[in-house]
């Protein structure tokens, strides 16, 4: 590789370090209150809040990697102009074709880094996160026993606990069930004892009371107790190490999926079909959206006053290609059979780059001929 190639490449990585250690922290910040959400109402360590951390991270880098690969070739070019030093690369005899060299290869890297982790990475700890997140739910004793705060294992169920000890043993239970919206049920009791066998729980209640709520006969009914044994034997959930959501699934799965995959309660062919395919044209983009940047940047020769006006212009150029992936995706969603729609706005926006390049080419060569 010749050492302008090298220049211009190191100068591109060292820009989209630093955008990638911005955007991820930015987008790793917005997946993170809900896992610290998670880790904290389960009564977790840290250490799962750190494994949570590290599993959620390969699907952020799988937004990140692309749009800083992009955001850094547009830095370095606006830099480069701005020093007078791609200038100076023109005036020796470098074509726009010449410094987009040092781009492809950054490019490259950016297409083999983001396939690999949306095809692979991304999906193994999208599985591994949901499979942790199955076991927090099947400790049912971590999940009811907190003193102080209401918690709500499963929707329709509300439990709040005054005092609770490590035994299983608590104080002051309130507990509201709604599961059945035709009949919610609402239980106190002063004591009450948590006990599990394998996928049995019973939840044992001690001097307290029910209060049933008839909707269809508008009737409230009070019942007092000596002792009552709840069931929670179906909130027991046995972790299933199964995949259920496409972004659990490896891309093959996806876009040839097998009679188990079929068999999944969530399984929506066009669906899975254009989750696949995104996750090959997420590398594309990847590729191209550096190129296209390049492309952008370098149309119309020096100016004096700035490339305001250009960077504002590559990054509509690049939101449009993002956009049009997102949309073409909805069509594929409610029509399978055309998936090959999913890769037009990126062999739309290859013709445009290289019609950039070309372009910025031949308005040098005027300015040659002069000289």
């Amino acid at each position: 590789m010749p050492q302008l190639d090298r220049y211009i490449l190191r100068q591109t990585i060292t820009a989209f370090l630093l955008f990638s250690f911005i955007l991820a922290g930015v987008i790793w910040l917005t997946q993170a209150v809900r896992l610290i959400d998670t880790v904290l109402s389960s009564g977790q360590s840290l250490w799962r809040l750190i494994e949570f951390s590290m599993l959620v991270l390969p699907r952020v880098l799988s937004m990140v990697v692309p749009l800083a690969g992009f955001a850094a070739v547009i830095y370095t070019i606006n830099k480069l102009y701005s020093e007078a030093e791609l200038v100076v690369m023109m005036m020796s005899g470098q074509s726009p074709f010449s410094i987009a060299r040092p781009v492809l290869w950054f490019g490259l890297l950016m297409c083999f880094t983001t396939l690999l982790i949306t095809n692979f990475l991304a999906p193994m700890g999208q599985l591994r996160l949901e499979n942790s997140r199955n076991e927090i739910r099947s400790e049912l004793a971590n999940a009811l026993i907190r003193e102080g705060r209401f918690l709500h294992p499963v929707d329709g169920l509300t439990v709040f606990i005054r005092d609770a000890s490590d035994t299983g043993q608590m104080a002051g239970l309130f507990l509201h069930d709604e599961r059945d919206p035709e009949q919610p049920v609402t239980y106190t009791a002063e004591r009450a004892l948590l006990l599990r066998d394998g996928p049995i729980a019973r939840l044992i209640m001690s001097r307290g009371t029910a209060l049933t709520y008839s909707t269809t006969d508008t009737l409230l009914a009070r019942v007092q107790f000596e002792e009552f044994t709840y069931d929670l034997s179906d909130l027991v959930s046995t972790v299933d190490s199964a995949p259920g959501k496409s972004s659990t699934l490896q891309t093959w799965q996806l876009l040839a999926p097998d009679a188990k995959v079929q068999a999944l309660e969530r399984f929506r062919r066009g669906a899975f079909l254009a989750a696949g395919h995104e996750r090959i044209v997420f590398g594309l983009h990847a590729l191209l959206l550096p190129l296209l940047a390049l492309g952008v940047m370098l149309t119309g020769g020096y100016q004096r006053r700035g490339f305001t006006v250009r960077i504002v212009a590559a990054v509509i150029a690049g939101t449009l290609l993002v956009v049009a992936g997102l949309s073409v995706k909805s069509l594929v969603v409610s029509d399978h059979w055309m998936w090959p729609i999913s890769y037009l706005p990126t062999a739309l926006a290859a013709v445009l780059t290289v019609c950039l390049l070309s372009r910025a080419t031949s308005a040098r060569k005027p300015a040659a001929v002069a000289t």
